[in-house]
């Protein structure tokens, strides 16, 4: 029987969101944080790793945006809030995509295909463009560590973004000096 990384990476890694963000719930509410009264907004060390592991499931979790009003309370399905549910199906997609990633890198064990010159467009470019969000993202993060008044879960966040933006700048790059080191076929 074949490792399916596919359907492991999400059964995995989508509990382990949902245990992370509930923790950080459970610890917005706590004691110490209720005592100290901040002025500003609080976001517990798990929400900030949660969000650091799942850096692009949050890009998915952005568009529950639009669907909801200022002047309203945020939509909900079954008491949930849209932007939990986008980010959860957000971690699916991405651990999915992620495992199906890794698997075609471990049955291709010599040969692998170049990428063609449209395919550098269209998923090379995306993936660059979003490593490049992410770099300019934890760049941000690391000079202002205490924004969510939390120093030790946003420098972990910040470090878990920037670990997302090398690879997902490194992967288009790593497939250009592959394509440029191919001689062409006539």
């Amino acid at each position: 029987m074949k490792l399916r990384l596919s359907w492991i990476l999400p059964l995995v890694q989508l509990p382990s969101a949902i245990f992370l963000l509930e923790w950080g719930e459970h610890s917005a509410r706590s004691a110490d944080v209720i005592r100290m009264r901040y002025d500003t907004l609080y976001a517990a060390t798990p929400t900030l790793i949660c969000g650091g592991i799942n850096a692009p499931a949050k890009l998915l979790a952005a568009t529950s945006r639009l669907f909801g009003r200022v002047d309203h309370e945020p939509p909900a399905i079954f008491g949930i809030t849209l932007d939990y549910v986008f980010f959860l199906i957000g971690v699916v997609i991405l651990w999915y995509v992620v495992g199906q990633a890794l698997e075609d890198r471990q049955s291709a064990h010599d040969w692998r295909p170049v990428w063609t010159t449209t395919k550098l467009l269209l998923a090379g470019g995306p993936l660059a463009l979003m490593g490049s969000l992410f770099f300019y993202l934890s760049l941000q993060g690391f000079l202002s560590p205490e924004r969510w008044n939390n120093l030790i879960g946003g420098v972990l966040q910040n470090i878990l973004i920037l670990l997302w933006s090398m690879v997902l700048l490194g992967v288009p790059s790593l497939k250009l000096v592959q394509r440029l080191s191919v001689p062409p076929t006539l």
